[in-house]
């Protein structure tokens, strides 16, 4: 009936019922009451009969109205075909019918007072909807009745934890201050679901478009393509890590970019950005992927990479506003201590000026000298050094005048090969002098290679040394005179069952004790009788030093310790200390003293004792 008087019925009738049925009802209700008195007297004349039959009739009517109104308002406030009446959507009604909300009216969304209803009543039935405009809008409240507080609230907490999300409900920006659930999910009537135009709407991304490559132009591609709007995001997290979350990764990029040639060997342990690939490229503000240098200092990840002194140093100053020189793409992650890996690949780029690429590939220093630091404020190398300069004879005077300043330079020894495995750091400055040592030979080489003697294979370095006689300084003291050291022939095979740390214990260095050097840390005094003496003491040395006013054959004791002297016997061995041209062919199955001084080695022991310091 409603339907058929507001669609049928003419508007003017419509409109002239609209304020004649009022003023009718009003001017009733006022004669009525006007004539209250004559009308009650009238109604109590009549039978009891008619009596009822008026009340019946009146309560019929009232009913009657009663009904019809009611079934008018919930007609209009409950029946979606009221409301489509008006509002011709086809394909958005369709929509509605086959959602999640078909079973709810329009009211339970769109809720508006009385009085806006009533105008737009009017508005209708006058033929202005222009007038009426947009109405009925569906605030926050009303989709928290049933996502939030209601059924859903479960659901809701799962939806309220994705990025996309937390994003734009958790922002302190002004923009997204007032945005409700509509704005996204009611782009399109009743298509609750987001649909492309629902980001590049006004006011939001409209002027968000695609520059890079060919992706311009592809109307297909729906931003959740890329973004992860529906990504779980920690609770704990804040809202910068949530926003971070829709910066796109190699799933997304992944599944339309193959990359097969350029990321064929592509590892993500050597990616420091985590394979998120929207932390380089945007497609939105770069035409090309080689645009994404760029950003490696404008989006605030790399903007202090002056305060690297690697970055803005005399040796990569150069190198330092070149980032790709070093850190490859889809590779950035650079080992710092491959100072030659570094440099060969550099030195392999075409597009680093050949200036550069040739101070790269020049050979490695073989020259440990040459990298040691400077003892007298400057350095020569030795092939300078060495090299006759041509010219005029000052120059060679000159030449001649350096030449005797220095040592003479010794083959290097060093091998880098050998030393492979370590960083080039572990040896050399970048800083303050780049290749500088940061030791001083040799004893910073002995810091690493002395580490850990117990556990080292000391022929690996001292192989030659070990197989070939030493000559060791053997240091003793006699009274009356200071320290000597005496030149001793020292053999290692002959010590093979000792280990080297047990008499090499100076730190660092190794080098043998004060004790082992006098061999007296292992060997008992060899002072005793039929000892072969000219195996230490040379004939000359001793012979030197027993000149006169010694005297050679007494009294010893006045220079050398007595202990020592009480173990000795003047026997033959003892006699060819001094003499020894006669020790082949003089009498070898005599003894010395017997001829010479009248007295069998035994009974002229005692005189070596008792004498006086000459």
């Amino acid at each position: 009936m409603a339907r058929f008087l507001l669609q049928e019925v003419p508007p003017w009738i419509q409109l002239a019922g609209l304020f004649l049925a009022p003023a009718v009802a009003v001017a009733v209700l006022f004669l009525a009451w006007k004539k209250r008195q004559q009308i009650g007297a009238w109604f109590q004349s009549r039978s009891r009969q008619a009596k009822l039959t008026m009340a019946a009739a009146a309560a019929l009517v009232l009913v009657a109205f009663a009904g019809l109104g009611t079934a008018s308002w919930n007609y209009m406030q409950h029946d979606n075909d009221f409301c489509t009446g008006c509002h011709v959507m086809t394909t958005a009604y369709v929509r509605f019918a086959e959602s999640e909300h078909n079973q709810l009216s329009c009211h339970d969304c769109h809720q508006q007072s009385i009085f806006a209803s009533m105008r737009q009543l009017y508005l209708w039935v006058a033929e202005r909807p222009e007038e009426i405009g947009p109405h009925s809008p569906v605030p926050n409240d009303v989709c928290a009745r049933c996502h939030i507080t209601g059924s859903g609230a479960e659901i809701w907490q799962r939806i309220a934890a994705t990025a996309g999300h937390r994003t734009h409900l958790e922002s302190d920006s002004s923009a997204l201050a007032d945005i409700m659930c509509v704005t996204c999910h009611g782009q399109e009537l009743h298509r609750f679901m987001p649909v492309d135009q629902t980001c590049a709407q006004a006011n939001c991304h409209a002027d968000t478009g695609i520059e890079l490559g060919s992706m311009v132009g592809q109307t297909a591609l729906h931003c959740v393509t890329c973004h992860q709007f529906t990504a779980e995001v920690p609770p704990l997290a804040t809202w910068d890590s949530a926003a971070a979350t829709l910066v796109p990764g190699m799933p997304q990029c992944l599944s339309c970019h193959e990359m097969q040639r350029v990321l064929a060997e592509f590892d993500p342990a050597y990616d420091p950005h985590d394979g998120r690939c929207g932390l380089c490229h945007n497609p939105h503000r770069q035409a090309t992927p080689g645009e994404a240098l760029r950003s490696c200092t404008s989006s605030q990840c790399h903007a202090d990479w002056r305060v690297h002194p690697f970055h803005v140093g005399r040796s990569h100053g150069q190198a330092g506003p070149q980032c790709n020189w070093c850190h490859e793409p889809h590779r950035a992650r650079v080992d710092a201590s491959d100072c030659v890996g570094c440099h060969e690949a550099v030195s392999r780029r075409e597009d680093v000026p050949a200036a550069v690429r040739r101070r790269l590939q020049r050979a490695m220093p073989f020259d440990t000298g040459a990298a040691s630091p400077p003892a007298a404020g400057f350095l020569l190398s030795p092939p300078l050094l060495r090299r006759k300069p041509a010219g005029p004879e000052s120059d060679i005077e000159l030449w001649s005048a350096r030449l005797e300043r220095f040592p003479e330079f010794t083959q290097d020894t060093f091998s880098h090969r050998v030393h492979a495995e370590l960083s080039c750091l572990s040896c050399h400055e970048t800083r303050t002098g780049h290749g500088r040592l940061t030791f001083v030979p040799p004893r910073g080489c002995q810091a690493c290679h002395h580490r850990d003697p117990a556990a080292t294979d000391c022929r690996r370095c001292h192989g030659e040394e070990l197989e070939r006689p030493l000559a060791a300084l053997a240091r003793f003291a006699i009274a009356g005179h200071g320290e000597r050291a005496r030149e001793v022939r020292f053999e290692h095979s002959a010590h093979s069952g000792v280990r080297c740390p047990e008499c090499h214990t100076q730190p660092v260095s190794l080098e043998p004790s004060g004790e082992v050097q006098s061999c007296t840390a292992c060997h008992d005094d060899h002072h005793s009788p039929n000892r072969a003496c000219a195996t230490c003491h040379g004939a000359g040395d001793v012979a030197a030093a027993h000149a006169p006013p010694a005297e050679a054959h007494t009294g010893c004791d006045a220079c050398h310790r007595q202990q020592t002297v009480a173990r000795l016997l003047p026997d033959r061995a003892f006699c060819i200390t001094c003499h020894a041209p006669q020790a082949a062919e003089h009498h070898k199955e005599r003894e010395c003293t017997v001829c010479h001084l009248q007295a069998e080695p035994a009974a002229f022991r005692a005189r070596l004792l008792g004498g006086k310091r000459p």
